[in-house]
């Protein structure tokens, strides 16, 4: 068997140890919402993306973090009949934010094959593994598709910015929503389509190319994140069953 040439050690670690690290963030993020806490889980999640070689994607998502989080500190400085709304928005974004930095770095480090493989190792109905696979590879897609958009509209004068928002909102609204909505149909079909073309409804025993094997990579990545979210979850424990609520 040929061995699998690794960009980043984000693509070494096996799916199901990616699979069960984005479970214990799901729960995680679950009980740590509060400013502090979830600040910190964010903090871990940044520092195992670089520790994983996604740096960059953790650099980008901590800007977006950052400006969550001033929105969240100017809604205090609002009426509250405005800052009720646009500070739940921020707070539930704020919140999801490290799931969705570990999620963006499944989608993009996680081979079709190999999570097909490692869903159908888990025995886990076809039913299920089908719409989970194509559910990965469509936001990798999407996020290109989005890019395409925002580059065509740049071309006809509409690049996103703040004075364009201000004078012609209506039209910004319509030349990235309406074709990116277009898109996401036809990404679907086209999807859907080559996961059948490569078999994954084919009755029988799945095989993968790459076999999946727990190496250390894999073991020191789950405990630390495991560990951190251990000590995440006591500490809000330690607030007594409100603040587990």
């Amino acid at each position: 068997m040929r061995s699998r040439v690794q960009k980043t050690l984000a693509e070494g670690i096996d799916v199901r140890t990616k699979m069960a690290m984005l479970a214990v963030l799901i729960a995680t993020g679950a009980i740590v919402k509060d400013y502090v806490l979830g600040s910190a889980l964010f903090f871990v999640v940044v520092l195992l993306s670089f520790a994983i070689g996604r740096g960059k994607t953790a650099i980008s998502f901590s800007f977006a973090y950052l400006l969550l989080m001033g929105l969240f500190w100017v809604t205090t400085m609002l009426p509250p009949s405005a800052a009720g709304a646009l500070g739940s928005f921020a707070l539930a974004c704020r919140t999801c934010m490290p799931i969705c930095l570990f999620a963006a770095i499944f989608a993009t480090s996680t081979k079709i094959g190999d999570l097909t493989a490692a869903l159908y190792g888990l025995r886990l109905p076809k039913a299920a593994v089908v719409p989970l696979v194509i559910a990965v590879r469509f936001f990798p897609t999407l996020r290109e598709e989005c890019s395409a958009v925002a580059d065509a509209m740049k071309v006809r004068g509409l690049a996103p910015s703040l004075r364009n928002l201000v004078s012609k909102p209506a039209l910004m609204f319509e030349s990235a929503v309406v074709p990116v909505l277009l898109r996401c149909a036809k990404i679907a079909d086209e999807l859907a389509a080559a996961a059948v073309a490569r078999g994954i409804d084919r009755p029988g025993r799945k095989t993968s190319y790459n076999a999946p094997r727990f190496e250390r990579a894999d073991f020191l990545s789950l405990a630390f994140l495991a560990v951190c979210c251990s000590l995440l979850v006591a500490a809000k424990a330690s607030q007594g069953i409100g603040g587990l609520l």
